[in-house]
C-alpha cells in the first residue's frame, strides 16, 4: 500500500469516527428540554447538567474536528471531564441525593472522552487533516 493510500485510509477512518460523534451528538437533542422540564425536588441536578454539557458539546465539537482537530480535541476532553466530574460528584460526594434521569447520563462522559482520546492519538501519530484544503494540496479525493 502506498503512502498516499495509507493517508486516504487514515482520513477515511478519522471521518468515520467523527461522523459517529456527530450522530451521538444529535441523539440527545430532544433530551435537554426533557431534562430541564423534569427538574424537580427528586431530580439529580448535577447529572442533568452533565447531560446538557454533553448535548451542547459533542455535535459541534465533532463538526469542528473536520477543520480544527486540536481545538475540537480540547473541547471534547473538557466536556468529558466536566460531565464526568458532575456525574461523579452527584453519585459519590453528594451521595446521589436525587434520582438520576433515565437518559444514560451516568456514562455520557465516555463519548466525548473517547472522541478526544482518539483525536489525541491520531494527532500524535500524524494522521492527515479530515478535510483536504485545496490551497495546500492539489490532489482531489
Amino acid at each position: 500500500m502506498s503512502e498516499e493510500e495509507k493517508e486516504d485510509l487514515r482520513r477515511f477512518w478519522g471521518r468515520v469516527v467523527f461522523v459517529l460523534g456527530m450522530l451521538a451528538g444529535m441523539f440527545p437533542m430532544a433530551v435537554p428540554p426533557l431534562a430541564i422540564a423534569s427538574l424537580g425536588q427528586r431530580t439529580a441536578r448535577l447529572e442533568v447538567l452533565a447531560l446538557i454539557v454533553f448535548s451542547v458539546s459533542v455535535l459541534p465539537a465533532s463538526i469542528l474536528a473536520f477543520w480544527h482537530r486540536r481545538e475540537a480535541i480540547a473541547w471534547l476532553l473538557l466536556a468529558g471531564v466536566a460531565a464526568a466530574g458532575l456525574v461523579l460528584t452527584e453519585q459519590h460526594v453528594l451521595g446521589g441525593r436525587g434520582t438520576a434521569p433515565d437518559y444514560g447520563s451516568d456514562y455520557l462522559f465516555a463519548i466525548p472522552l473517547a472522541l478526544g482520546i482518539f483525536g489525541i492519538a491520531t494527532e500524535w501519530m500524524g494522521w492527515p487533516a479530515l478535510v483536504v484544503n485545496p490551497k495546500r494540496e492539489k490532489r482531489v479525493l
